[in-house]
């Protein structure tokens, strides 16, 4: 089968692999929409602490049963599903006490490989984090299921619904915080680099705020970072008033540190929230957003296109030049 695999820093290639087949408890799924992140381009430039190289790359998609191995019963080969990333075990000490986006087990084996023919899906994933998908809904859109269910456990992380909200970051993370936060009836800024990201911000319900220009936004109740930039750590703890959040949503590059103003959050009460991940309860929640219309991705996709032009994909969203991409299997 044709793959894309990132050998080094910088460096990926397309392959042809042997076509996976399922063991005890898996399935595998031929690829119909698979989605870039900005995930995969961090990866490409930096690496990741929790990921080996050499892999196949991509992790957000939709796909069809194509094979189960045994023991993977309940689902129909052909049948449309979205797998999470992890599969919590729901024994552990954080998934009994409602935390499976930290289950040590379940993200042992991972959900990977989405840029590739077919994909293997492990087997703690069939099991707490495969979700069918509606008949009417596009194959691109339901691959948003990850990254929604990553900003809804984040909102989940505020504790209660702010007034108002600082979005630092105008990419489809920030642009999907704007959506959520504003179905709460928040008042969202997004401040990002890019002012051809204005009118997207809008859509999703935000204001847009020019971070070049005009420099940082207005005090907020709360605020939460999408770059991954401890610099920009600092700045949100500066920006919002006494007694607000910061969520700390980004994940900054290995070995990277963070300073923050003590005065500030001891004698403020401000409170540095981390997020990570998502849970089943989240992936399917998402889900359900994306199936009812209530959140429409749509317009973050600039192009979709085949699995042959991924790298044209990676390398225009590396400058910017778009928000998300989509391959398609057949197109």
């Amino acid at each position: 089968m044709k793959a894309f695999v990132q050998t080094a820093i910088g460096k990926f290639e397309e392959r042809d692999l042997e076509r996976p087949e399922p063991g005890p408890g898996e399935l595998v799924l031929r690829m119909r929409a698979a989605l870039t992140c900005g995930t995969d381009v961090k990866l490409l430039a930096r690496g990741h602490a929790r990921i080996a190289l050499p892999v196949t790359m991509g992790h957000e998609l939709c796909g069809e049963v194509a094979a189960a191995g045994p023991g993977a019963g309940g689902f129909r080969p052909g049948e449309r599903v979205v797998p999470g990333i992890s599969g919590p075990c729901g024994r552990c000490a954080d998934c009994s006490t409602g935390r499976p986006n930290l289950c040590e087990r379940g993200h042992a084996d991972r959900t990977w490989g989405a840029f590739a023919e077919y994909v293997r899906v492990p087997a703690g994933v069939v099991a707490a984090n495969l979700h069918r998908v509606p008949g009417a809904l596009e194959d691109e859109v339901a691959a948003f299921m990850d990254p929604l269910a990553s900003v809804l456990h984040g909102w989940s992380r505020l504790g209660s619904a702010p007034s108002t909200l600082l979005v630092y970051g105008a990419g489809a993370l920030g642009l999907l915080w704007a959506a959520v936060a504003a179905r709460h009836g928040a008042a969202v800024v997004v401040a990002g680099r890019r002012p051809e990201r204005a009118r997207l911000a809008e859509r999703f319900g935000a204001r847009f705020a020019d971070v070049e220009r005009n420099g940082p936004a207005p005090e907020t109740d709360a605020a939460v970072d999408c770059t991954g930039d401890p610099a920009v750590w600092r700045l949100l703890s500066e920006s919002v008033r006494p007694g607000g959040t910061v969520v700390l949503f980004g994940g900054c590059a290995p070995g990277a540190t963070a300073a923050f103003d003590a005065a500030r959050l001891h004698y403020g009460e401000l409170a540095l929230v981390g997020s990570f991940h998502y849970g089943p309860a989240e992936a399917r929640a998402a889900l359900d957003l994306l199936a009812s219309g209530a959140i429409d991705p749509r317009p973050l996709l600039a192009e979709r296109g085949a699995l042959a032009d991924l790298p044209r994909f990676l390398a225009a969203q590396a400058r910017g030049e778009g928000v998300r991409y989509a391959v398609r299997s057949g197109a």
